[in-house]
């Protein structure tokens, strides 16, 4: 397949409108990388300058060490999959998925042989003379994967390929495109809003904000050792809760929470007036604890319950195990896991790590 160098991209639109600022990223042969944020964040943006569907302002665009920055689309040897199927709907699925080697001007057998062998892999050899009205979203889907498969790209581009999906078709999506990344061997990069689909997908994940990285690393890395506020509550769910306070005889203090650190902690945060605590609604030991939360709302998922309440004046989220009998407007003593809590600087967001 192929390794890709974003060396400093840049994208601004016309009107000083900027898209993405300094990505930076060297991509190894077969990685599946994924790239996740809200809505503007830049991540389609960054995908179709990859395509060359997106001019690039400023920086180099390598495919195999080659430059391609100012090379045509259709010459990158990419194949994108995009949130709308794009099928021919008056062509079979056999069809789709030869159309694009007929205009290349393979020959019959050859296209035959490749349309066969990704409709076998893709579990569809039993549709081929169906027409794309005739199959469900998930189907569809396969479809267009599978034409770009037959085409062997240097490099497969997805761009939020599971949004039109219900729940139950995106989670047996999300196992087949890992399945097929397993059995290519490829270099894929995705794109979604879904942090779901990052942390399963990804053997790393660029989490965008605003046009720029927050942070690049494996799904455990984003997840357990988050750069900053941003990352941290984006990555996970539901997202982490944050309480601002401060240091104070071995103590961290905010409304409505006091919990004891540890020598480690203490170092961590010197020299900090003020910082941000943060907490994983997972991160609880138990109900026995020192930190009172008002119960408003419990939300029962069976193998754990979400506990929505109030510590001081915040609105909180917390997950205990099982199906809990703790009921609204009720007073809950958690348990934190010290270990695990995470500590930000209030003037920039970014995590403090120590020296």
């Amino acid at each position: 397949m192929a390794t890709l160098k974003l060396n400093h991209l840049r994208k601004v639109y016309a009107g000083g409108v900027l898209a993405v600022e300094d990505f930076d990223m060297d991509i190894a042969d077969g990685e599946l990388i994924v790239l996740v944020g809200p809505s503007g964040c830049g991540k389609s943006t960054t995908l179709r300058m990859i395509a060359g569907l997106e001019g690039i302002t400023e920086g180099k665009l390598y495919i195999d060490n080659k430059d391609v920055t100012n090379l045509a689309s259709k010459d990158r040897d990419i194949a994108m999959v995009f949130q709308n199927y794009a099928l021919y709907g008056n062509m079979s699925v056999y069809q789709n998925m030869g159309f694009s080697l007929m205009l290349r001007k393979e020959k019959p057998e050859s296209i035959h042989k490749k349309v066969i062998a990704a409709s076998k892999m893709l579990s569809l050899f039993e549709q081929l003379n169906k027409k794309p009205k005739a199959l469900s979203g998930g189907q569809r889907q396969r479809v267009a994967m599978g034409r770009a498969i037959v085409r062997n790209p240097k490099v497969f581009l997805f761009d939020e390929p599971l949004s039109n999906l219900d729940a139950k078709l995106r989670s047996s999506m999300r196992r087949e495109i890992k399945l097929l990344h397993h059995k290519l061997g490829a270099t894929m990069i995705y794109v979604t809003h879904d942090q779901t689909e990052a942390l399963t997908l990804a053997d790393r994940i660029v989490v965008m904000s605003m046009g720029r990285v927050q942070q690049i690393g494996t799904p455990d890395q984003v997840y357990n050792n988050p750069n900053n506020m941003f990352v941290a509550s984006f990555i996970g769910t539901p997202p982490t809760n944050f309480f601002a306070g401060r240091i104070e005889d071995g103590h961290f203090i905010g409304e409505g929470i006091d919990l004891k650190l540890s020598k480690a902690q203490l170092n961590l945060c010197k020299g900090y007036d003020e910082v941000i605590l943060g907490i994983r609604p997972e991160h609880v030991l138990g109900l026995d604890g020192d930190t009172e939360i008002n119960v408003e709302l419990v939300e029962h998922l069976g193998s754990y319950s979400l506990l929505h309440g109030i510590i001081g004046q915040h609105h909180c989220v917390f997950k205990v195990r099982g199906w809990s009998d703790i009921q609204p407007n009720s007073l809950v003593k958690l348990k934190i896991d010290m270990d695990k809590v995470y500590f930000f600087n209030p003037a920039d967001g970014q995590r403090l790590r120590g020296e």
